[in-house]
């Protein structure tokens, strides 16, 4: 809009949404070592995006007992959207907060 407007700009990319080279050879090396994860944490609704057809695949019907964490909100929603259970929203973006909901999500929950 601005180049329309006869404003000179440059564009510079500071910012891409790209999964981790290695994301799936560490969740291979991590479900052969330690098999199903009690929790997985989410802190970006792209990060669910590039990892959780794997995490399908390696979890196999087993998924439904993985507690599933979310940093903020957003990425919350994001997994609600993909059909999966948030078991905590951490209260603020930090991690002693993040720490704390995922800990009361893991606590058994008494008769």
């Amino acid at each position: 809009m601005l180049r329309d407007k006869g404003i000179p700009m440059e564009s510079i990319v500071v910012y891409q949404k790209v999964p981790h080279p290695g994301i799936q050879r560490n969740l291979d090396s991590y479900y052969s070592e330690q098999g199903i994860p009690a929790s997985i944490t989410f802190f970006s609704p792209s990060g669910l995006t590039y990892s959780l057809g794997h995490i399908r695949e390696l979890s196999g019907s087993s998924i439904d007992r993985i507690k599933f964490a979310a940093i903020g909100p957003t990425t919350a929603r994001a997994l609600a959207a993909q059909g999966l259970p948030v078991s905590c929203t951490a209260d603020s973006p930090t991690p002693r907060a993040l720490a704390a909901g995922i800990r009361t999500a893991l606590q058994p929950h008494s008769c």
